[in-house]
């Protein structure tokens, strides 16, 4: 369980308790780490110094994941550490948690209270008992919290793994973010991310409740770790690559290297969050056949008569712009001809290539709708739609 210490003076109108922060650390060293129940996540704990008469404490589920829970406390000093105000912030602990218990929740609460009782008496003695115990435990706040991000990571993921849940949301694209200097993965991160994002959203992979998977990649697993967020639209995933190895490598070196890393962050979420591993180990397998260089679908529609598909290669740097092109396959004879559509940005081709129609005659290529897509035409030159006389294309001529 996570704890989120808070603190309002109501007289001095302070907001923070250094002594408290420090408690804040000691109680996710110790918990952070250990799971207590789907419910909440976090267990959000404002200390109210000098509160007024009519003050109305706070109980409540907030963002459906916290426990905001409000408590009255009697503390002596905001600003100087001192083993009064952390130790009695810490015997009202206990106190918020049974507090937990009350808060209305639309499911049915899933919050094992005793676990958490006997987690925290556990923990009491090896805390600091002196003002001076207070003073070098607060040296290592630094520390200890970058080992509490971890230990949270890791719970989160256990509490995945131990809570199958089903897929409903179809994964959009990926995008990677990694712990080093600017541009060390560059160009192999943008290339990547182009391809798996290509490849798992053809592949209709879907996810329980996010549309993007973030890869994290740090030269440890525990730097990695350090990003974290809880958010409906993407999830992160983790893993590690050896900095020191890669600055040896060579560019063929470089590009494997970044690409394990991913397989590795994409098998990692696949296993705590039950994705469909078929699916994904097939887009790792193609990508390792293929190369960087490969053909990619964008879009693609189809009759009884016609398959028409929009395809692409992923530049080498995000600064160039790639040539789209059409390939239209007649199903019966299975002739194909390739023609030239327009050089994009691919992060703006959906404003160009927002939709494909196949008429009788005619192929069209409409670009989105929106305000943002007509402006950023406008600015890049770009027409709002492509047309392809089919005859023409497969056979040079035009049908009458």
């Amino acid at each position: 369980m996570r704890f989120l210490i808070e603190y309002k003076d109501f007289s001095s109108k302070e907001e923070k308790n250094n002594s408290l922060s420090v408690l804040d650390t000691f109680l996710n060293e110790h918990l952070i780490g250990v799971f207590h129940g789907q419910t909440f996540e976090c267990i959000l704990i404002r200390f109210i110094n000098n509160a007024p008469p009519k003050k109305k404490f706070k109980l409540k589920s907030l963002y459906k994941i916290i426990a905001e829970v409000e408590i009255e406390g009697n503390f002596t000093n905001n600003v100087k550490l001192n083993i009064t105000d952390f130790q009695h912030g810490l015997s009202k602990v206990e106190e918020a948690i049974n507090l937990v218990t009350q808060i209305e929740v639309k499911e049915e609460l899933d919050f094992n209270k005793d676990k958490l009782f006997s987690n925290l008496k556990s923990i009491i003695n090896n805390a600091p008992q002196t003002d001076e115990e207070l003073k070098n435990y607060a040296k290592r706040e630094k520390e200890i919290n970058y080992l509490n991000t971890v230990k949270r990571v890791d719970r989160l993921i256990y509490s995945c793994k131990i809570n199958p849940r089903p897929l409903l949301k179809r994964i959009i694209g990926v995008r990677l973010y990694d712990h080093f200097e600017r541009n060390t993965l560059a160009p192999y991160d943008y290339i990547y991310s182009q391809l798996f994002s290509n490849l798992l959203r053809r592949s209709e992979l879907m996810s329980p409740d996010y549309e993007e998977i973030y890869f994290s990649i740090g030269e440890t697993m525990e730097q990695a770790k350090q990003s974290i967020a809880i958010d409906e639209f993407f999830k992160y995933t983790y893993s590690a690559l050896n900095l020191t190895k890669y600055n040896q490598a060579d560019v063929k070196g470089k590009a494997n290297m970044v690409f394990h890393s991913m397989c590795e962050g994409l098998r990692l979420i696949t296993d705590f969050d039950h994705l469909e591993k078929d699916k994904i180990e097939g887009v790792i397998e193609h990508i390792a056949k293929n190369g960087i260089d490969m053909e990619l679908v964008y879009a693609s529609v189809s009759n009884k008569d016609y398959l028409v598909e929009i395809v692409y290669h992923v530049p080498h740097s995000h600064l160039t712009k790639t040539e789209f092109k059409l390939r239209l396959t007649e199903i019966e004879t299975n002739k194909t001809e390739i023609v030239p559509i327009d050089k994009l940005d691919i992060y703006y081709a959906p404003y160009s290539i927002g939709k494909i129609q196949l008429k009788k005659n005619e192929i069209v290529i409409k670009g989105r709708n929106s305000l943002r897509a007509e402006v950023s035409r406008e600015v890049d030159k770009l027409p709002s739609e492509y047309r392809f006389n089919i005859n023409e294309t497969l056979y040079g001529n035009v049908s009458n």
